[in-house]
């Protein structure tokens, strides 16, 4: 083996990783815009259904912040905190702009 097999080997390597990097990629965004899509739902469900009850407005985003949380994990979702932060601003938005409607 010279030298140009050695150069083809490299780029056919980097090449397969490459490919291997792209799918991660991949899959890793699909599973992230399914949590998304989930969350939204869940959140869109959940808020309908607490704005049947005369609850103060936290008491409504802590009770739909927690089942959201719940849905996502019995659906084998990771939350984290962040996540939480995130759904407790985008439910407290809801709930705003449902109550000055």
């Amino acid at each position: 083996m010279d030298i140009h097999d050695y150069v083809e080997l490299t780029t056919l390597a980097l090449w397969f990783i490459s490919i291997i990097g792209i799918g991660i990629v991949h899959f890793k965004n699909k599973r992230l815009e399914q949590f998304r899509i989930t969350a939204d739902d869940l959140m869109k469900n959940y808020v309908g259904l607490y704005n049947k009850e005369s609850l103060a407005s936290d008491q409504k985003i802590n009770r739909i912040v927690n089942a959201v949380v719940d849905g996502l994990e019995a659906k084998g979702f990771k939350v984290e905190d962040q996540d939480v932060k995130d759904i407790f601003a985008k439910v407290a938005k809801i709930i705003n702009e449902n109550s000055s409607k």
